[in-house]
């Protein structure tokens, strides 16, 4: 197939257009290129602004879409390309705050104070969709963790514990959050954009775990006592992310409508261990040089 990728330069880009090549998929990258604008003989880079219009004349088979955070990004996408399906990168982070769970696909997107901005722009990304008449996708992933994340999170938790440095958890770090892993998102994308699968799917792993919990297990993967404290000032929506790289607000998601295109999920405890020992461990040896 043809392919474009709108985004592509890091964390889940790399192993996306990994795996479509492997594949034997053609493939587009389309990115401002201040990251990256080097992808092999195979893959054909466009450097352009997607504010300014994509300026593109090639048909594709499918467009994933993975950087589109405005109503005017997902807009401008369909306007200016010619495609057969596109595949939006949304967020559970889209639905409406609710205490009912698990949310499902077709609970009720709409306002979640503690996202601000962010969940604004992600339901009105989903609103032109569904207003467009075009066959699409939108995939509605939790956290993501993995190697290359963009945002500091198993590094920042991992640092700490070693040297032992104060955690400071939101609130009573009690909330029920779920997590995904980088290339449990992309066999996702993968297989929805080979099949062009339409409709909404969320993309979680099939545990919850507290905060607390969450840190506990990752003290026991170092084989070091983390040192817990507890800010109530950062509970819920007044989160910070620079004390803490998750809020302490439940989120707890059903995937069973994407584990029925045959999607499996790294368990928690068995993902978090082996990047740890792929990845963290080193860069943590690294950093204490």
């Amino acid at each position: 197939m043809e392919i474009l990728i709108i985004g592509g330069s890091r964390f889940l880009g790399p192993l996306l257009i990994e795996q479509l090549l492997n594949d034997g998929h053609n493939l587009v990258v389309y990115n401002r290129g201040t990251i990256r604008s080097e992808y092999g003989e195979n893959v054909q880079f466009i450097k352009g602004d997607r504010n300014d219009g994509f300026r593109i004349d090639e048909h594709f088979d499918v467009v994933i879409d993975t950087c589109a955070y405005t109503s005017l990004h997902t807009q401008k996408a369909i306007d200016d390309l010619d495609f057969d399906f596109f595949l939006h990168i949304g967020t559970v982070a889209s639905y409406k705050k609710t205490e009912i769970f698990p949310l499902s696909e077709s609970s009720k997107l709409g306002e979640w104070p503690l996202w601000g901005a962010y969940n604004k722009g992600k339901v009105d990304c989903e609103k032109v969709l569904e207003n467009s008449g075009i066959k699409y996708a939108s995939l509605r992933p939790v956290y993501i963790l993995g190697p290359g994340n963009y945002v500091d999170r198993e590094h920042f938790i991992y640092s700490h514990i070693d040297k032992s440095l104060p955690l400071k958890l939101p609130g009573n770090g009690e909330a029920l959050i779920q997590f995904v892993f980088c290339k449990d998102v992309v066999n996702s994308i993968v297989s929805i954009a080979q099949n062009k699968f339409v409709g909404a799917f969320n993309c979680a792993g099939d545990e919850a775990i507290t905060l607390k919990g969450l840190v506990e297990a990752m003290g026991e993967i170092v084989d070091k006592t983390p040192n817990l404290v507890f800010n109530p000032e950062t509970d819920g929506e007044r989160f910070d992310e620079n004390e803490f790289p998750f809020a302490n607000e439940n989120m707890i998601c059903s995937n069973e409508k994407i584990k029925k295109l045959g999607i499996k999920f790294t368990p928690l405890i068995t993902g978090l261990e082996t990047d740890y020992l792929n990845h963290y461990k080193k860069s943590l040896q690294l950093s204490d040089r």
